[in-house]
């Protein structure tokens, strides 16, 4: 099992997960010299910088922009309980090619709270009306993320009923919920670019007097849509490198239950309703993320030769190699040998092979 399948990062609505440090060859080139300028993608293990909350893999000269976000108690309870985790990787200023984290958010169904308006502030709820997965992605995330976006073409959408499924046989005893989930493909122009953009999203709903939605996993990935699928592999090598810091969840546990001890009592049932609903998923959702990243990218395990353990990687690589810190080079070269190239940090890389089957 990967480090993405055994830890979660994700107390009161985070989303993280992780594996390993890496570099990635794009290209072949002749062992023994240095790969031509943008043949090889090197990845450096950044921390996240307000908290040292996890890690993650960020490509040698990107900006990581965001971390942990705590929203102001003042607002109300439901989402200032827990840290929310918001945060993007991009290619340069402009985001031309970037990876963007959205954080889980809770909704107020205004059905459930007459008198309230669309857009107003329950218990430190937005009032919003509920949507499927599609709809949210394309009416409130797209709008919202893009709003310079032009020539808007939805290219694929389809629904993620296995990772539904999942999350509903996973959710544990409680209030009664119901998910759905789905990915969305869009092309569009902005600021001279013609992009191409995939967004995936799940949503659940808390039904009866209670209702209120939340979004989960909510992740945006864009490039030139000429460069989309070539940017794939590191856009997956990205994802599956997040990893948790788990004093800093322990920590984030503790306060979020002091927290809620210390809120209203009309407001501290709700919080322990969201606690519990939160904690089952926290204990399951390992699971849920690793099927929900291999719905949208082909994926392998592959044996760490230095620690024995099993890792994610995409299967879109022939050849993988690692040194004894965890950095790591994936190739399609079958000449190419990272111990004897001038420009690699190592020279201990020994070959990871796939996971016997």
């Amino acid at each position: 099992m990967s480090r993405w399948q055994r830890f979660l990062l994700q107390f009161a609505f985070v989303v993280l997960s992780g594996m390993c440090a890496s570099g990635v060859a794009l290209s072949a080139h002749p062992p023994g010299k240095p790969p031509k300028a943008g043949a090889v993608w090197r990845l450096h293990r950044h921390v996240e910088p307000r908290e040292g909350a996890f890690t993650v893999l960020l490509p040698e000269g990107w900006i990581f922009e965001g971390g942990v976000v705590r929203l102001n108690p003042a607002s109300g309870p439901m989402n200032s309980v827990g840290a929310k985790i918001e945060f993007a990787e991009k290619k340069d200023s402009a985001g031309t090619v970037m990876m963007h984290w959205l954080p889980n958010i809770s909704y107020k169904d205004p059905r459930l709270v007459p008198g309230f308006q669309v857009g107003s502030n329950y218990m430190g709820m937005i009032v919003v009306p509920l949507m499927d997965a599609q709809s949210f992605l394309a009416q409130f995330v797209f709008p919202r993320q893009r709003p310079q976006a032009q020539h808007v073409e939805v290219v694929d959408h389809k629904p993620l009923s296995k990772l539904a499924q999942e999350y509903q046989q996973k959710a544990g005893p409680g209030l009664s919920r119901r998910f759905d989930a789905a990915m969305l493909t869009v092309t569009y122009d902005e600021g001279g670019v013609h992009y191409k953009e995939q967004m995936a999203a799940v949503i659940e709903l808390i039904e009866g007097p209670t209702g209120w939605w939340t979004n989960h996993d909510t992740l945006m990935v864009r490039a030139p849509a000429a460069e989309f699928e070539r940017m794939r592999p590191l856009f997956s090598a990205i994802q599956e490198s997040i990893e948790g810091n788990p004093q800093w969840v322990a920590a984030e546990n503790r306060g979020a239950a002091q927290r809620a001890h210390n809120a209203l009592d009309t407001q501290r049932q709700l919080q322990e309703q969201q606690h519990q609903i939160v904690e089952n998923r926290r204990k399951a959702n390992a699971e849920i993320r690793h099927e929900h990243w291999l719905d949208i990218t082909g994926q392998e395990e592959y044996v760490n030769p230095h620690t024995g353990k099993v890792e994610l990687e995409s299967n879109q690589w022939k050849n993988r190699w690692q040194s004894s810190n965890g950095d790591v080079v994936l190739s399609n070269d079958p000449n190419y040998d990272p111990n004897f190239d001038p420009s690699a940090a190592h020279t201990d890389y020994k070959r990871s092979g796939v996971r016997p089957r």
